[in-house]
């Protein structure tokens, strides 16, 4: 077998999965390219106040994994840049890099795709308000408000969050007919964010159901319901309507069979997740297969492999959480490792 430490690996996406499987191929002594749109690495994890289901800072993550690329010499970064096509060739691609204007070309012998997600457009549930009022967020959006209370730009009063789960998920006639996993415990996250930061405050979250199927989700779910106070109210609103400043909130409890109204200052809206347009992008230049919905499908039973010397890792397969984005960075970087030591 021969050993072809040489040979470049192109990572392509800088998020969680991106940098783990840049960080394994590094470490491990083959040289890696990283190519990242945005002008800094970490994607989706920048956004992010916290983390399930241990509470974890998402920054405490991403700087020290810069910090060591920064003293990894196999570990080449480009950020602000994109791939801008490919060729097939012999042991690898012959691929084209837009590295902050300027033109690159590098032949690689692997390429790990990780582009994440982004979330649907919420134009099509106009009954809640996304983009009419100006307390209705998307979850990503909501991010960004628990980072400023977070930091001391809270509000005179503690307030009334609400929750809608499922908003395009497994919702066939406007949205996407699956589940987007992740959003039940990242939901569970930030009601028992806002109840941290205002003891006072109320959180409310309404659901369909709530799927916890990971190591220690159960658990965390149930401490927000029973420790935190946040009240889960099993339906799906009807309409979000202004009212007096507030946004109130019509809905039956299908468990106990009573209309429910609630007056929120905040509405967050759980949006189904979707492959990103980078994902798109590089599924149609590298020729890749795709589910119904865009997510790229690895291999009969493989887990990262999409192709010969292609691999996946993270959101752009499907979403997938941190750990999941970590582990599956992993394993992509392991793949490459392995072709890269296939014989000629």
């Amino acid at each position: 077998m021969g050993v072809h430490k040489e040979q470049l690996t192109l990572v392509i996406g800088g998020g969680a999965a991106g940098i783990e499987a840049a960080r394994v191929l590094g470490q491990a002594g083959y040289p890696v390219v990283l190519v990242e749109k945005s002008n800094r690495l970490g994607g989706v994890l920048n956004q992010l106040a916290s983390s399930f289901p241990r509470w974890e800072d998402p920054a405490q993550f991403v700087e020290p994994r810069v910090k060591d690329f920064e003293k990894c010499e196999k570990v080449r970064i480009l950020l602000e840049s994109t791939v801008s096509g490919c060729q097939k060739v012999k042991n690898g691609y012959q691929v084209k890099i837009d590295n902050k204007g300027v033109a690159e070309e590098l032949q690689v012998g692997a390429v790990i795709i990780a582009t994440g997600f982004e979330l649907m457009d919420l134009s099509g549930y106009g009954e809640y308000g996304h983009g009419s009022f100006a307390n209705v967020f998307n979850s990503l959006e909501f991010e960004a408000v628990l980072k400023q209370w977070a930091a001391g730009n809270k509000p005179e009063k503690p307030p009334v969050v609400a929750f809608f789960k499922c908003v395009g998920s497994r919702d066939r006639s406007k949205g996407y007919p699956y589940c987007s996993k992740i959003c039940c415990m990242y939901t569970a996250k930030q009601a028992g964010l806002v109840k941290d930061l205002f003891p006072d405050g109320r959180s409310y979250v309404f659901y369909m159901d709530y799927r916890a199927s990971g190591k220690e989700y159960e658990e965390f779910v149930r401490s927000v319901i029973e420790d935190k106070h946040v009240r889960y109210v099993r339906g799906r609103p009807a309409k979000v309507l202004p009212e007096n400043g507030r946004l109130l909130i019509r809905c039956e409890d299908t468990l106990m069979g009573v209309p429910v109204e609630v007056r929120a200052d905040y509405i967050v809206l759980a949006a189904a997740i979707r492959p990103s347009q980078g994902t798109a992008e590089m599924a149609q230049m590298f020729g890749l297969k795709t589910d119904a919905y865009g997510f790229i499908e690895p291999e009969p039973f493989e887990a990262v492999k999409v192709q010969e010397r292609v691999f996946l890792a993270g959101s752009c397969g499907f979403a997938v959480e941190t750990l999941g984005a970590l582990q599956q960075g992993a394993a992509a970087a392991a793949q490459a490792i392995a072709v890269l030591h296939q014989a000629d």
